[in-house]
């Protein structure tokens, strides 16, 4: 039917990364014209929607052409980056789409200069007459694309053909990291029972400064640092980020909340479900490293006691829950400020925690007949794509099913709710114990008559002089009145500058700076700055919390702890009761 208008519209966000980041504001230089080169009007009617008189009437072009130009100057995995050595799009920040044909197909066809190659997982080649097909619009902005001169490795799984295109100041083994990602690919294979994509594509990104990955359907995109590839810990960090964001192309691209698609591009998409879909996420990347024997038992459990560490380190924990800090990412996650630690607990982390206490739990109620891997692999079969996602109440009632029980107070406490959790109970089930102390060097650690003190301060270096970053709720500094942005003089009337006043404990070489050298119940003065007024505040310092968590072997663990660690941790898997 003909129309007098018809809209164009850009995404204000991107699927897998919960802000509106409002795309319209890089599009410039709009244009449309019919099939004959005449220009038609248009005119915007909200920030990311273009409306087109199309002259409906007798003399109705049957071809519209809108041309604009995209300002891409932003390295980061959910935007666009062109310059002379390469050009990186997500479809989001990039493609327009028309409301009401997104279903239907899409082409795009590369111009390139000369001697650059196209990477994208719409294909692995053009058709030929070189375009790229999409079967709707939300396939074209779900392929991350790199053209360019970078580094193409291929490999295959399963019969399937595995690409990672890498881009940047990128030296290191080609066959290991071929191999590593393999393994990676393997492991997530064994658990589902196979690979659900024909091809997969790795973009990634190496430059100074950047991070982060963003999953998509049969590729993901991640960056990261040059040194990432210069140490044996600086590359397992990056597997890990590997790993986390290929296990959502089950997780989230197919297991998903059913606020996650079909998508909305013109508004915030809510579910509280963001703790299984990111934070579930993370619990696998760095365990389906350890079933690969890319990293060792004690190097998983050094990851988990750190998560775990930050994780009580955080007093937001207690007034966000895990639902709430999914229902709230769209203005919490992405937009942190200087009272977060305080007032938020990012998805991501609870999620993480939950996955490990949920998978722990589920193998006690079961005898280690079952665990977090037939949560997962039944979500799939539930509500897996093509079928909608899942609900909050079908979510909880896939755990409930495979643990066996009822786990309404489970879930009210822990996951709805912001009870403490007993991490320790957790891991003397698996055959282990959770000790906590300070980190060596530690002034007062040692002691046995005093304990190292706090007074609640982060700080920032600001030149020679010294800010206060955040300020933790609960401490001395918070409960004295203390601010954010409050410029620290001094101590007891010696003087607190950027070579003294870091928090640089723990670093070899360093002495301890007079913020942290201090033992609970000492009294200080602390002078500072605000608004170039000169301000004293008398605190005592409290307790240090514990800032060092170890996870060791229970030395007397019976016989089903050990089962119950050994087919936890074990790199040797089955392939999972299918």
């Amino acid at each position: 039917m003909a129309t007098p208008e018809l809209d164009l519209s850009l995404p204000i966000w991107t699927p897998g990364s919960y802000l509106a980041r409002e795309y319209a504001r890089n599009a410039q230089d709009f244009n449309v014209e019919d099939g004959s080169e005449r220009p038609l009007s248009w005119r915007k009617i909200d920030k990311a929607t273009w409306r087109i008189e199309t002259r409906a009437g007798g003399d109705k072009p049957k071809t519209i052409r809108a041309s604009y130009r995209v300002y891409a100057n932003e390295l980061a995995t959910q935007t666009s980056h062109l310059d002379a050595t390469h050009a990186y799009f997500n479809g989001a920040s990039l493609f327009m789409y028309v409301p009401g044909a997104i279903k239907r197909p899409h082409r795009i066809k590369f111009i390139t200069p000369e001697g650059w190659r196209v990477t994208t997982p719409l294909a692995l080649q053009p058709d030929p007459d070189g375009y790229y097909t999409a079967p709707d619009y939300f396939r074209l902005v779900d392929s991350p694309t790199e053209i360019g001169t970078h580094k193409l490795l291929e490999f295959t799984v399963r019969g399937k053909p595995h690409r990672a295109a890498v881009w940047g100041q990128y030296e290191f083994d080609d066959d290991r990291l071929k191999n590593d990602l393999a393994k990676i690919v393997e492991e997530g294979a064994k658990m589902f029972g196979g690979l659900p994509y024909d091809h997969y594509t790795f973009i990634i990104h190496v430059q100074p400064g950047i991070g982060g990955g963003t999953e998509h359907l049969n590729s993901n995109v991640s960056m990261t640092r040059p040194e990432a590839f210069k140490s044996e810990r600086g590359y397992k960090g990056f597997l890990g980020l590997e790993s986390h964001e290929y296990f959502h192309h089950w997780n989230v691209k197919r297991i998903r909340p059913l606020a996650l698609g079909p998508f909305d591009y013109q508004r915030e998409n809510y579910t509280r479900g963001l703790w299984v879909s990111e934070g579930v996420t993370s619990y696998y990347g760095d365990l389906l490293l350890r079933r690969a024997g890319l990293i060792s038992v004690n190097e998983y459990l050094e990851g988990l006691a750190n998560t775990i560490a930050g994780y009580e380190q955080t007093p937001g924990r207690f007034e966000q829950s895990a639902e709430s800090a999914s229902f709230d990412a769209w203005i919490k996650h992405y937009r942190p400020d200087e009272n977060s630690i305080n007032s938020a607990m990012s998805y991501y982390t609870s999620g993480e925690l939950l996955g490990l206490i949920f998978d722990i739990e589920i193998r006690a109620l079961t005898n280690n007949n079952k665990s977090l891997d037939d949560v997962m692999r039944l979500l799939l079969e539930n509500h897996g794509l093509p079928k909608p996602g899942f609900t909050d109440a079908e979510l909880k009632a896939a755990f409930e099913k495979v643990a066996g029980v009822d786990l309404a107070n489970f879930w009210d406490r822990f996951v709805a709710g912001r009870d403490e959790i007993d991490f320790a109970a957790c891991f003397n089930k698996a055959g282990l114990q959770l000790t906590k102390g300070y980190r060596p060097g530690s002034p007062y650690a040692a002691s046995k008559t005093d304990r190292p003190g706090s007074l609640g301060v982060r700080t920032r270096a600001n030149g020679d002089r010294v800010a206060v970053a955040s300020v933790i709720a609960g401490l001395p500094a918070y409960e004295g009145g203390l601010n954010a942005g409050d410029e620290l003089a001094a101590i007891d009337g010696k003087k607190i500058d950027a070579g003294n006043g870091a928090e640089r404990q723990g670093q070899p070489g360093l002495p301890p700076g007079p913020l942290n050298d201090l033992r609970a119940g000492q009294r200080v003065t602390l002078t500072i700055f605000r608004r170039e007024r000169l301000m004293n505040f008398d605190l005592t310092a409290a307790a240090k919390p514990f800032d060092y968590y170890t996870i060791t072997e229970l030395k007397d663990a019976g016989d089903a702890q050990k089962a119950m660690r050994e087919s936890w941790l074990s790199k040797e898997k089955d392939d999972r009761k299918q």
